[in-house]
C-alpha cells in the first residue's frame, strides 16, 4: 500500500494526524496515534470486564480466559502509554523518508489491529456455544499478541533501531 494511501486512511481514523510531514509536529503525531489506539483498547477492555461479570455465572473457564484477554489489553495499552518519547526519530535533524514510510506502515497496522480487536470483542456474544466462544476468544487474544509485536516494532523504529 502506498504511503499516501496509508496517510489518508490514518487521517480518517485519527483526527488531527499530520502524517509526520512537519518536523515540529512529529511528537504530536506520535502521541495522536498512541492515544487513539489506547482509547480503542481501553474501550475493548471495558466491554471484556462487563462480559467477565456475566460469564462468571455461566462458565468460570471462559471467565478466566476473558480475564487473560483483559490483562493482555491492559498490557498493550500500558506499552503505548509508557512508550519512549524522546529518542531516535524525534531527535534527529533530518528524518529519512523511508523511515517515515515504515513508521506510517507500522501505525496503519497498529490502528488496523486495534480495530480488529474492538470488532472481535464486540462480536463475542454470550449466546455462542462454549466451544465457538472459546475459539473466538482465543483468536482475539492472538490478535492482541500481534498488536503487542507491532508496538515493539514501532518502538524500535522510533528509537532508531530497525528490526525485521
Amino acid at each position: 500500500m502506498a504511503a499516501s494511501t496509508l496517510l489518508e486512511k490514518l487521517e480518517q481514523v485519527i483526527p488531527g494526524f499530520h502524517g509526520y510531514r512537519q518536523r515540529a509536529l512529529l511528537r504530536e503525531d506520535d502521541a495522536l496515534v498512541r492515544e487513539k489506539v489506547v482509547s480503542m483498547l481501553d474501550g475493548a477492555r471495558g466491554r471484556v470486564e462487563r462480559m467477565i461479570a456475566v460469564m462468571k455465572k455461566k462458565n468460570i473457564g471462559a471467565a478466566l480466559r476473558l480475564d487473560d484477554l483483559r490483562l493482555e489489553l491492559i498490557k498493550a495499552s500500558q506499552m503505548l502509554k509508557h512508550a519512549k518519547r524522546d529518542a531516535g526519530l524525534f531527535e534527529k535533524g533530518e528524518v529519512d523518508e523511508r523511515v517515515l514510510e515504515e513508521l506510517l506502515k507500522c501505525d496503519y497496522e497498529l490502528v488496523h489491529l486495534a480495530l480488529r480487536v474492538v470488532e472481535r470483542v464486540i462480536n463475542l456474544s454470550m449466546s455462542l456455544e462454549d466451544r465457538e466462544f472459546m475459539d473466538k476468544l482465543n483468536e482475539t487474544i492472538n490478535i492482541v499478541y500481534e498488536l503487542e509485536s507491532c508496538i515493539k516494532r514501532r518502538e524500535d523504529i522510533i528509537s532508531g533501531f530497525k528490526t525485521a
